[in-house]
């Protein structure tokens, strides 16, 4: 399972800019080049479960005018329910949601608002 340097390099960059909010919640957001958006989100949401104290991650990948939400938890938050409330859905643990025509500073506000407002 090897992967481009390029999507290598990116989920580097999602987890290295990773900003903690609520002590609880770890968000980060990359430009992606390439088909691979939803899997490097994916991937990186994975990783920033592994820091102590975070309990959900969501990664935000923008390509193509699109904004690609990867949302991951670990057992007391249910990711699908903020994940509905943008428009997506999943499972209660692993979760997603795409934006159009959104930024990535956009997007992360609608992600921290309470978890409560459709954007």
């Amino acid at each position: 399972f090897r992967e481009h340097v390029e999507d290598y390099r990116a989920k580097g960059e999602a987890i290295r800019n990773a900003e903690l909010f609520r002590e609880h919640f770890a968000i980060s957001g990359v430009q992606v080049k390439g088909l691979t958006a939803y899997s490097v989100g994916a991937q990186a949401a994975n990783e920033l479960l592994n820091i102590i104290g975070v309990k959900a991650s969501f990664v935000l990948t923008d390509y193509r005018n699109t904004i690609y939400i990867s949302a991951r938890s670990i057992d007391e938050i249910k990711v699908q329910i903020v994940m509905e409330r943008l428009g997506g859905g999943g499972h209660l643990n692993i979760a997603g949601a795409q934006l159009e025509h959104y930024s990535i500073t956009e997007a992360k506000r609608c992600t921290e608002t309470d978890f409560t407002e459709k954007c």
